[in-house]
């Protein structure tokens, strides 16, 4: 079920005035539970039994790590969690990849494997994350078991996150549950203005982007080099917009019905070297692999060599999680050379010059570019497509820019200027709040100009996939 249909405008208003009607903690989790299987069921209910299983397997491990005080006990009740989750993730998500590049390996010899149909449950990366975590946290004491399965079904199933983040810890969530539920105008206000700006990030502008960035990547090689450059450049901006407007909205729909999700995204575009980045990107995976990868890896306590393999290791398997594809490893293994790299020059910084603040804006522009050309492996559908499209952007032809990249010759600098200039008025703007007098009519204009530009489809979310 998508934010932006009617069928979720339905599932929410009967959620929320549900949860207005009644009063009862209890019954108002069984709401909230009731509409995530109904939300994650719409996909396809087949997969709503393993989520079950996923849920209440490790609901029982945790209530079992937190009473054993056994030691041997808890590492093979913990083993067992880990080497389930991440052998059902991979089952789901990896054995095709697998078995394909086994057949390449062994196809001189005669040998053929053939790949098995299996549909990727949506959403399994984050539940999977999100229960490995709460799994590891009672291991190590960070964080005490749910009160009750219902509390740890709420926590895992929670339908604002559930397909697509941000990834939560339960130390975050379980409280704001134990408080219960709190519903009025104020959060109702608050909520739809976040949903709105999600629905303006997605609807206005990275679906708009999308119809010249899939035709371009689909075949880019009857393109000139001018129109992949813009196209390239402008699926930086459309998966920024596309997965901040998620998660926008995310936080919107949890927010209207009385609850805090983390934030996920903080102006990544402006940052100035690419350990900002990743502390203002997807901020609940990159902190998810530094607390339960990075760190137990070593982190960077073990020597230079050490911290450079385990940045590596790190950020390689950060992207195979996004996708079983080796273009999402290749696009992780390319942000961990960026990472190491980024380290090693660490004390080789130049002294403070009288052109600090235009340095500013040429690291922030650096860094843009850099991370642009890694986007080339992430959104190709194939490696042969991102070679193709950095032989474009490398080696350039003549050729003028195709119709479809016009408007985005002024819209995409456009908005990276605007993030810059986002960053200086970062904590001067105040939140839209019920006690505003121009909150109700701003709320109004915003969904009315939505609802004049909006599209006859709206496309899936970037992020769904995996």
């Amino acid at each position: 079920m998508n934010f932006v249909s009617v069928e979720f405008a339905y599932l929410f208003a009967g959620v929320f005035s549900l949860l207005f009607l009644v009063r009862s903690p209890f019954l108002r989790k069984i709401i909230i539970l009731s509409a995530s299987c109904i939300f994650y069921a719409y996909w396809d209910w087949r997969f709503l039994g393993l989520l079950v299983v996923v849920t209440v397997m490790d609901y029982y491990i945790s209530r079992f790590l937190a009473q054993s005080e056994n030691i041997n006990h808890r590492k093979v009740f913990l083993t067992f969690s880990i080497v389930t989750n991440l052998g059902i993730l991979s089952v789901f998500k990896y054995l095709n990849f697998f078995i394909e590049n086994l057949d390449h390996l062994f196809s001189p010899l005669g040998w053929t494997l053939k790949s098995v149909h299996i549909i990727l449950p949506i959403g399994i990366s984050f539940y999977i994350f999100e229960t490995l975590s709460y799994v590891i946290d009672v291991y190590r004491g960070d964080t005490h078991p749910a009160n009750s399965l219902l509390d740890y079904a709420v926590f895992i199933t929670f339908f604002p996150r559930l397909v697509a983040g941000p990834i939560m810890r339960a130390r975050q969530f379980l409280p704001q549950l134990e408080r219960g539920v709190k519903i009025n105008l104020a959060n109702l206000i608050a909520g739809a203005q976040l949903f709105a700006q999600g629905l303006i990030k997605k609807v206005l502008i990275a679906d708009r982007l999308s119809v010249g960035v899939d035709t371009i990547f689909a075949d880019p090689g009857i393109f000139s080099p001018a129109s992949v450059w813009v196209a390239v450049l402008a699926y930086s901006i459309q998966i920024y917009f596309d997965f901040s407007g998620y998660t926008d909205m995310a936080l919107g729909v949890a927010k209207a019905i009385g609850f805090e999700l983390p934030m996920n995204f903080n102006l990544p575009y402006t940052a100035q070297s690419l350990s900002e980045f990743w502390r203002r990107w997807h901020i609940s995976l990159s902190t998810w692999l530094r607390d339960y990868l990075y760190i137990p890896l070593g982190g960077n306590r073990k020597g230079k060599l050490r911290t450079y393999t385990n940045l590596m290791i790190t950020m390689l398997l950060g992207g195979l999680w996004h996708g079983a594809s080796w273009n999402f490893v290749i696009w992780g293994g390319l942000h961990g050379l960026y990472l190491a790299l980024e380290r090693l020059l660490r004390g080789r910084r130049p002294p403070s010059t009288p052109w600090q603040r235009p340095l500013a804006w040429v690291k922030a522009l650096s860094v843009f570019v850099l991370v642009t050309v890694t986007w080339v492996f992430f959104r190709s559908p194939s490696f042969m497509t991102s070679r193709i499209i950095l032989k474009k952007l490398l080696f350039l032809s003549p050729g003028g820019i195709h119709w479809l990249y016009a408007p985005a010759l002024v819209f995409v600098p456009l908005i990276v200027i605007g993030g810059l200039i986002m960053r200086r008025l970062e904590y001067r703007i105040p939140p839209l709040t019920i006690e505003k007098p121009y909150a109700i009519p701003l709320l109004i204009t915003e969904y009315l100009w939505v609802y004049l530009f909006f599209p006859t489809q709206v496309n899936p979310f970037i992020y769904f996939q995996f």
